[in-house]
């Protein structure tokens, strides 16, 4: 089975306790689909085109459906607004190859 992917490049505008709150509660939403994170933040080395300096942030899945229906989630759905409220975002889901 192809994994699925979540990749999101967030440009926090506002750290504040709000978004503490969804930091600290994404995990949960993610244990119950099987989600885990490969990239949190971290180093960036950019070897072509330009940074905006966001945070980079990759999610793995157990296929490209399961990453769809995380994000779908009620549980998810319900702390989002956290995260639109403090941070901008571009998240992508992608498949990964066989």
């Amino acid at each position: 089975m192809t994994k699925g992917y979540i990749f999101a490049e967030v440009n926090i505008h506002s750290a504040n306790a709000e978004w503490g709150e969804y930091s600290s509660k994404v995990q949960a939403t993610l244990d119950a689909y099987g989600g885990v994170f490969l990239i949190r933040g971290g180093t960036q080395n950019v070897l072509e085109g330009t940074a905006d300096g966001g945070t980079i942030v990759v999610l793995e899945f157990e296929s490209f459906e399961r990453a769809e229906e995380w994000y779908a989630s009620t549980a998810y759905q319900d702390i989002l607004p956290l995260r639109l409220r403090n941070a901008d975002a571009r998240v992508i889901c992608l498949a990964g190859t066989d």
